[in-house]
């Protein structure tokens, strides 16, 4: 089953303060359009203010009871015809005088009729009495709101494009911030891989204090397993000489029928002493083992087995090629796959390896009688033997499989090319660096 992809540390950082930044920006576009909008409102306020002092000003009855209005105010937006603004005076009866921009119209007595245009006016409408009449005047100046939406969008349009701007400057920075920050766990990450490959035994001091802690954790784990496995290689070498002499004598006291109680105890033995051989690298981070010499070493020891049966030994891989692993398990698997393929060849075992990607590939062949494709499986299991007159003890492919699991690569059996019954092992484990 194929888990879940988990969260990105770097998406949650960057999402995090994006959502507080833009946040952040909304809330200041929102304070200062505000406070723009009540200074533009503000504005017009004090414009209607001072034109409706200015009438109040210049008004004033005659000896007659005439009423006009001198000085009147000079603003010419308020004589321009139809401009929507004006002005005028009224005793809540008639209206006593207007602004040229209203012609022969009126905004009513009240001051409160529509605009003859149908626009949306906004009035400031003030009491007060003239000299020469001690009648309640009322003087309303009106402007188009439209000017004042408009003048409050202006106003704002320009603070939207800043905080766009802003914004966009903020989360480039955060990006930038972020990464920046993610270099130790990059450096980190970097290091456990030197690690695992063997270019390395312990982590170095992390880049950043807060993975300082992980550093040393790791470390200590390290030690930690590095002690335990040496501890427990040398308790098996110690029990592998405390039960070789034993067994030696039981061999030498015992009847015939005793023989396959005995074969029985020493594969047993065996099987046991090689798993705990297996049980994992001594150092944490796994050695580059050149292939060529371990293959010279086997070759030197196979060699004679291999004259004495008349079978051809090829062992042969490109230059370079490299094991990440312990060299003595590389020697183990080897080892008991060249000796099962020496026991069963006919003629001829060829050993070849190559790099794919990151893994090596080991590929021994023989030309013997092989095994049938339903029984290569349970060949794999503990003291497995198809032929028991050979002699071994069924322990080789069952400790190649445990190593090569060990290292998290690959076992197959299947045919050879070498013959039309032969077999080919096919082994896939980490390459070095």
């Amino acid at each position: 089953m194929k888990l879940p992809a988990l969260p990105s540390l770097r998406s949650r950082l960057l999402s995090g303060t994006a959502v507080l930044t833009l946040s952040a920006l909304l809330l200041a576009w929102w304070l200062i359009a505000g406070i723009l909008e009540r200074f533009v409102a503000q504005r017009f306020d004090a414009e209607k203010t001072a034109i409706a002092q200015a009438v109040m000003a210049g008004a004033g009855f005659d000896a007659l009871g005439q009423f006009g209005i001198d000085p009147t105010p000079a603003d010419p937006r308020f004589e321009r015809p139809g401009s929507a603004w004006s002005w005028q005076v009224s005793d809540g009866t008639v209206v006593l005088a207007r602004s040229g921009s209203l012609l022969s119209a009126d905004l009513g007595a009240d001051g409160r009729r529509p605009d003859a245009q149908g626009r949306e006016l906004d009035r400031l409408a003030l009491d007060f009495t003239a000299p020469g009449d001690g009648r309640e005047l009322l003087v309303t100046v009106a402007m188009p709101a439209q000017e004042q939406v408009d003048a409050a969008r202006a106003a704002t349009r320009p603070l939207a494009l800043a905080l766009a701007v802003l914004g966009l400057v903020l989360l480039a920075g955060q990006w930038l911030g972020v990464g920046w920050g993610l270099r130790g766990v990059r450096a980190l990450q970097a290091d456990l891989a030197r690690l695992a490959a063997g270019q390395a035994d312990a982590l170095p001091r992390p880049a950043v204090r807060e993975l300082e802690p992980v550093g040393e954790e790791i470390n200590r784990l390290i030690e930690a397993n590095q002690r335990t496995v040496q501890r427990a290689r040398a308790h098996v070498g110690n029990l592998a000489h405390a039960l070789k002499t034993p067994l030696a004598v039981l061999r030498n006291r015992a009847t015939p029928a005793d023989a396959p109680l005995l074969d029985r105890m020493d594969r047993s033995v065996r099987w046991h002493l090689q798993r705990a051989r297996a049980a994992g690298p001594a150092t944490p981070g796994l050695r580059r083992v050149p292939l060529q010499p371990v293959l010279d070493d086997l070759a030197l020891v196979l060699r004679p087995e291999a004259l004495r049966r008349g079978v051809q030994l090829d062992l042969s891989a490109a230059p370079g090629l490299l094991f990440a692993g312990e060299p003595e398990d590389l020697t183990d698997l080897l080892g008991n796959l060249l000796d099962n393929a020496l026991q069963w060849a006919g003629s001829r075992v060829v050993l070849s390896a190559r790099r794919e990607g990151r893994d090596l590939w080991l590929d021994i062949s023989d030309d013997g009688p092989g095994i049938p494709a339903h029984a290569r499986q349970a060949l794999l299991a503990r003291g497995a033997r198809l032929d028991e007159s050979v002699p071994g003890s069924g322990l080789g492919l069952a400790i190649v499989a445990d190593l090569v699991g060990l290292y998290g690569g690959e076992l197959q059996l299947d045919d050879a090319a070498l013959s039309a019954s032969g077999l080919r092992v096919g082994v896939r484990l980490p390459a070095g660096d």
